[in-house]
């Protein structure tokens, strides 16, 4: 068979068309499976009685964009019960912003490096995860990609000298408006804009009205939400930041390193770690290919290198701003690395490229192309079937339990590490525990205890939390708050003595045990005999 690369990555609405409907696969299917998980709940409308809409806005912890798209979700669902309706504008945008990073990246380096750097955007756990939850995150990529995108085609496209600015500035707003994480764009977008205000054959007069007009409508929207915001801080959300950036809200570790292999748990960390080592080195001689030593080992070896240095210098500083504020400023940060996973996949593109001229130097062109284009395949596919075994498949709940995957399986995490789990396969059918908690009417009834977190069982049980008083006891196998034992003593003596009057069983297997308890406490309890 004969290998034309440079014909395969030029047909670019074909492979940007793949890659998008990969990355639906992976988003969409069986998106209205899994229980509200993480911080889901969260990120729905449900003000306080007599709660306004701006009050209960000023009062969350990040900017508005989610809590404005579950409010007009609770039109069509008042009771946000189903899943799938809820989580599918967020699904939508997960699936755009592929389009809009293809295209970005497109731009500024080739349809190689955007087919290869778009591969990973579409495999990466974390933003499949994105895609597949109630939260900010795919709101916030994909404005800040469509920014940059805009902010690009100012320089190529005719027609769009100030459209592209205008709409590079809006987008950029919207991107804030969804979470503070948009900032991390602005070594790529000043870069954009010099470049614009550098060539673009407008009269100084025209630049400084693009400008301004841009400016001043992007900024009506931030300061309209985020100066209120700043004068109505309350304790509790300067407590949460300052706990997110010390650790004080977290006996765990936190590990970026292991949170990866959590969303991408088998020799996912080995290719991106080999291949953007290599995309840094590819880099490194892209710039010194002037000193006559680079130049002549270039020129051996049939190296490729990056010829558009200046957005290469944003790409690494976009990748570096990430990378430093949440390696060593944050101490808790999460999945927020994101912010610097999303330059790092440009990055590994080029260590593919770079590894492309090696592979060929080696075993020659006509031996070296189709292995490397076998392996390419075969990279890419480890990458989406891990993806699909994790995110989509739901015979076996990973993370709460071990999954097989071929020959490997995927360990289940250790809670001594600060998890941010979300967007996994999860059933404990919530619904039908609050249905039946409903149907039960007895006025002993005045709180409930749990294994599970707070924020989830709260929701869903209108009832408060209390041991003693309890009531009910919901004991959930493989719960997201990774505690399995029961840690109180009354509850944990209930459970060893009385059968559950409500069950949940999968496989054979409970999954949820229901009890019915006696308030009071456990002293009292053994007092009237029980």
């Amino acid at each position: 068979m004969k290998f034309d690369i440079k014909k395969i990555f030029n047909k670019y609405y074909g492979a940007l068309t793949f890659l998008i409907v990969l990355a639906s696969f992976l988003r969409i299917f069986y998106l209205g499976y899994s229980d509200y998980q993480g911080d889901e709940i969260k990120a729905l409308f449900i003000p306080e009685a007599g709660q306004s809409i701006r009050d209960f806005l000023l009062t969350q912890r990040k900017g508005p964009m989610q809590f404005l798209i579950t409010f007009v979700l609770k039109i069509v669902d008042q009771s946000y019960d189903n899943q799938f309706l809820v989580r599918i504008p967020f699904t939508l945008a997960g699936v755009v912003s592929v389009f809009f990073f293809y295209k970005l990246v497109k731009e500024h380096f080739g349809n190689r490096i955007a087919f290869y750097a778009s591969s990973f955007f579409v495999t990466n756990g974390f933003l499949i995860a994105f895609s597949r939850i109630v939260q900010y995150q795919s709101f916030v990529i994909v404005f800040m990609l469509a920014s940059l995108y805009f902010m690009t085609i100012t320089l190529s496209k005719q027609g769009y000298e100030r459209k592209g600015i205008f709409l590079g500035f809006l987008f950029w707003s919207l991107s804030l408006l969804s979470h503070y994480d948009g900032v991390f764009i602005t070594p790529f977008a000043l870069y954009l804009l010099i470049r614009w205000w550098k060539n673009i054959s407008l009269s100084k007069k025209d630049k400084i009205k693009t400008l301004a007009l841009s400016l001043s409508v992007s900024g009506i929207l931030l300061f309209s939400f985020y100066i209120p915001f700043l004068l109505s801080l309350t304790g509790s959300t300067t407590d949460y930041w300052e706990g997110r950036l010390t650790g004080d809200v977290s006996g765990k570790i936190s590990s970026s390193r292991y949170l990866f292999t959590v969303y991408q748990p088998i020799y996912s960390l080995h290719f991106y770690t080999i291949l953007s080592l290599l995309g840094f080195l590819l880099t490194a001689l892209s710039y010194l290919q002037r000193k006559q030593l680079i130049r002549k080992l270039i020129s051996k070896l049939s190296i490729y290198t990056i010829h558009n240095k200046q957005a290469l210098t944003a790409l690494i500083i976009w990748f570096l701003f990430g990378f430093v504020v949440m390696e060593k400023i944050v101490y808790i940060p999460g999945t927020h690395i994101y912010v610097y996973l999303i330059p790092l996949f440009i990055i590994a593109a080029f260590g593919i490229y770079f590894s492309e001229s090696i592979i060929k130097k080696i075993l020659g062109s006509k031996i070296g192309t189709p292995i490397f284009i076998y392996g390419l395949i075969l990279l890419f596919s480890f990458l989406y079937l891990q993806s699909a075994a994790v995110f989509v498949e739901n015979k076996t709940e990973y993370p709460w339990k071990e999954e097989k995957f071929f020959f490997w399986t995927f360990p289940r995490p250790n809670p001594i590490f600060h998890l941010s789990m979300f967007g996994f396969p999860y059933y404990r059918n919530w619904e039908g525990i609050r249905d039946f908690v409903k149907t039960l009417n007895e006025p002993t009834i005045k709180a409930y205890s749990t294994n599970e977190r707070k924020s989830i069982a709260r929701y869903f049980i209108n009832l408060e939390k209390s041991s003693d008083k309890a009531g009910i006891y919901v004991y959930i196998k493989n719960p997201q708050s990774f505690t399995n034992d029961i840690l109180e003593e009354k509850p944990k003596y209930w459970t060893g003595k009385y059968e559950p009057v409500y069950t949940l069983s999968r496989d054979g297997q409970e999954i949820v045990s229901v009890y019915l308890m006696e308030p009071g406490s456990i002293e009292e309890l053994q007092k009237m005999g029980y």
